[in-house]
């Protein structure tokens, strides 16, 4: 049963029961072999996007895609996605490089009288974390986002964000109360090995590494509080530091190389180059999910493909303890 075009309420009941973290552990009851999420950011943002995405997910890999509520075209990428009922889907949290759902009025010190956000990563980073009087109106939006996907009648199995922005130390508690009071039972953590990125990938090493350690220091805060609120989380991320270049020859390479434990796998397909969106290599992106050699390399190794909605089920069906059984509201 997919994700895609579920009512809220239908979601909202198979979630309640929660989870206890990730599957990798033991401890927890989990496995120990390997599984991947083949995932798709930035869905609603383009036609070439949304085409991509319906493509990857009806003849090949993709399983999850998330959706930005504010995009230019998000209304076709709703269209696409009632037609696509094994897609499960995410809502792309937005709060840089794009435009918020919420008016002007009620955000007035997150947005410009347009409705945009700040495009520059650092600055926006740096001002999310030194003016705390800005948490209540990231909340009011995100929350706003979260509903408007909601109002659609499509139910998001797990949150994520633009640039990987939920990270951020002020704003992850944010989206981990967000997640629960929501009944959105699973959440990207972007921890991404820098070592086996630079292995594959050694162009530009001193920024991945940085980006690497830095994200990597956050995901130890992120993931005690995702744990601690009963959310799935993935073990390892791959996307963060290669971006825009996850072609057929990286993905084969990684292949071999992933741990055990649930990896996310994200992308950024496209049908074809928009000079209106980022210069990544979106057409060979959208042909690494399409692409045969990468099914057999996966079930060469003997590598599950799977989505958040099904792992999230299965971490709330091991996790049977009393103390996981409330973990998401009525």
């Amino acid at each position: 049963m997919g994700a895609g075009v579920k009512a809220a309420g239908e979601g909202r009941a198979a979630a309640r029961a929660g989870g206890c973290g990730s599957l990798a552990s033991p401890s927890r009851g989990g496995c120990t072999g390997r599984t991947v999420i083949f995932s798709a950011d930035d869905f609603g943002l383009s036609e070439a996007v949304n085409g991509a995405v319906t493509l990857a997910h009806r003849q090949g890999l993709l399983r999850c895609a998330s959706l930005m509520a504010a995009g230019p075209q998000v209304e076709a990428a709703v269209r696409l996605a009632r037609e696509l009922p094994g897609l499960c889907l995410g809502v792309h949290l937005t709060l840089i490089k794009g435009r918020a759902v919420s008016s002007p009025e009620k955000i007035p010190h997150l947005v410009d009288a347009r409705g945009r956000f700040g495009n520059r990563p650092v600055a926006v980073g740096w001002r999310y974390f030194f003016y705390p009087r800005l948490l209540p109106e990231i909340r009011r939006e995100l929350a706003a986002q979260i509903e408007a996907v909601l109002r659609l009648g499509l139910y998001p199995w797990h949150l994520n964000s633009h640039l990987n922005l939920h990270m951020h130390p002020r704003i992850f508690p944010l989206v981990v109360e967000l997640a629960r009071e929501y009944a959105i039972p699973a959440v990207r953590l972007a921890r991404e090995d820098w070592r086996t990125t630079l292995a594959l990938a050694p162009a530009h090493p001193f920024p991945k590494l940085a980006q690497g350690l830095i994200f990597a220091l956050l995901c130890r805060r992120a993931r005690r509080q995702a744990q601690a609120a009963g959310l799935f989380y993935n073990d390892q991320l791959f996307g963060l530091l290669n971006h825009g270049r996850m072609t057929e020859t990286y993905l084969l390479d990684l292949i071999p190389r992933l741990q055990a434990g649930v990896t996310e796998i994200y992308s950024h397909p496209g049908l074809y180059a928009d000079p209106g969106l980022p210069a990544y290599r979106r057409r060979q992106e959208l042909t690494a999910l399409l692409s045969p050699r990468l099914k057999e390399a996966l079930a060469a190794a003997a590598v599950e493909v799977s989505d958040f909605e099904r792992l999230s089920k299965r971490m709330r069906d091991l996790c049977k303890k009393p103390s996981n059984l409330s973990n998401f509201p009525d």
